[in-house]
């Protein structure tokens, strides 16, 4: 993946976007850069998570972003997934695409980088679903390993029941003179976002481990994703623990 990005997202479990973010450029780069930036991807994966849990119901999507960035590291940006019909049990949903619309500011802090902003997922042709969360994140490198933490969080509002927070982390290491990065991460939720059909859960654990490739404006991924809900089977079959694989094109 490129420069974009997507602390806040519904990616594939979070990691993707913490260790690309690692991967922008230097500040010594990004003078000799023009500005504004805009920069975006277009992808298909073989099943769109969002925190460890599927929201494709573990088919296929196809996902697409824009960014717009500034010299001082503001940004805007959207990025869109298909996904299976958002509560589709539920006579106040019915969407069957996912739209985030975002922004904040990235930059250095001291050795490390940060991002904070504010995130909208809106769900069109549904109803009741739309929420939106603020994020933050701080990440360094070391070495040929990249690493990020960072915190989401929703505030009590009309289409929560309750607030929700999430926190992770992430790492990543490049495999020297190859395109190979390897990549895991962890992260814990509370709230509302927690899908359990059982209706009983209200936290959770989720962690990737994996590998991407990169070849030319092309990036090929593959990661086992799963969490720790309870009754997957019965109650949730979308939050079975699975191996995805992913194409992104940066451009």
């Amino acid at each position: 993946m490129t420069a974009t990005i997507r602390f806040p997202s519904r990616a594939l479990f979070a990691v993707a976007a913490s260790l690309t973010a690692l991967a922008m450029p230097s500040a010594v780069q990004a003078e000799e850069e023009s500005f504004p930036q805009i920069s975006g991807t277009a992808a298909f994966v073989s099943d769109y998570r969002f925190r460890g849990v599927s929201l494709s119901n573990k088919d296929a999507a196809v996902q697409a972003s824009i960014q717009l960035t500034t010299k001082p590291g503001f940004f805007i940006a959207a990025w869109g997934s298909s996904l299976a019909e958002y509560g589709a049990t539920d006579d106040s949903a019915g969407a069957t695409t996912e739209i985030d619309v975002y922004g904040g500011w990235s930059g250095p802090l001291g050795p490390l980088s940060a991002t904070i902003g504010m995130l909208g997922y809106l769900y069109p042709g549904g109803s009741g679903v739309s929420a939106f969360e603020f994020y933050g994140s701080l990440g360094g490198s070391f070495g040929p390993a990249n690493l990020t933490v960072g915190l989401n969080w929703a505030p009590d509002q009309k289409n929560l029941s309750r607030s929700s927070r999430y926190v992770y982390g992430a790492l990543g290491i490049g495999i020297p003179d190859t395109p190979i990065t390897v990549k895991t991460s962890i992260g814990h939720e509370r709230g509302s976002f927690v899908v359990d059909g059982s209706g009983r859960t209200t936290q959770k654990f989720d962690y990737l481990v994996g590998v991407d490739v990169t070849w030319k404006m092309l990036t090929f991924g593959g990661a086992f994703i799963g969490n720790d809900l309870p009754d997957k089977t019965n109650f949730n079959p979308t939050a079975t623990n699975k191996f995805v694989v992913s194409v992104t094109a940066a451009f």
